[in-house]
């Protein structure tokens, strides 16, 4: 081997730069999939802590007379539910089979539901109820 052919073994400042900064851009750019991912991740776990609020919320809703009781709020588990409800259609009396009136005053009800977690707004949704008041007693016309 010749001494000028020794000399050249081995990689040059600037290659090293070259190669730190394809690594390094490589780098960064799969750091910044991982955050999206990561992100997108904390995303579906909100949706989902939504979807499931909201069915446990209108399944709590049955129990709720939006005539009696047009507004309120109720803890539902770690869940905050708040609802308002307002008049669709007038109500009207319930009718029997004998094409009498019954003893029920109804109306259809739009139900706003609004949803929060540790008092940070989660989800907003509607729901259409039927109200109900009892108008007459048995036994009278």
């Amino acid at each position: 081997m010749t001494p000028a052919r020794l000399r050249q073994a081995g990689f040059s400042l600037l290659e090293a730069i070259v190669a730190l900064t394809i690594m390094a851009t490589a780098g960064l750019a799969l750091f910044a999939a991982m955050n999206q991912s990561v992100q997108m991740a904390q995303r579906v776990e909100t949706a989902r802590l939504a979807d499931s609020a909201v069915r446990n919320a209108m399944a709590w809703m049955e129990t709720v007379n939006p005539s009696t009781t047009p507004e309120g709020e109720q803890q539902l588990g770690e869940i905050s539910l708040r609802w308002r409800s307002e008049l669709v259609e007038p109500a009207r009396d319930a009718m029997t089979g004998h094409l009498q009136a019954g003893l029920y005053e109804v109306g259809l009800y739009r139900v706003t539901l609004e949803l929060s977690l540790d008092g940070r707004p989660l989800t907003t949704t509607q729901m259409r109820r039927v109200g109900y008041r009892q108008v007459r007693e048995p036994g009278v016309i």
